[in-house]
């Protein structure tokens, strides 16, 4: 056995507690912003469908909405 392998040993005894997850999110917090978000995409795409353009623009609004909210608001909301 070589001096290295003893010494990686040794650190990894000692940094075991660091390797510790976190309890993770709530189910229910999760399904409830997934059900959200996605109801908000999905209408933000079928008001898009409508085919004027005011409504086009509002759609698109929603699912930039929705997909700022899910990809920056969320993570920063859960952390």
């Amino acid at each position: 056995m070589s001096n290295e392998h003893v010494a990686d040993t040794s650190r990894a005894h000692g940094r075991g507690d660091e390797n510790v997850t976190s309890q993770g999110n709530s189910i229910v917090l999760s399904v409830v912003l997934f059900l959200v978000l996605f109801g908000l995409f999905v209408g933000g795409l079928y008001v898009m469908s409508l085919l004027t353009v005011a409504t086009f623009i509002g759609g698109l609004a929603m699912c930039l909405v929705a997909l700022f909210c899910a990809f920056d608001l969320v993570p920063r909301f859960l952390t």
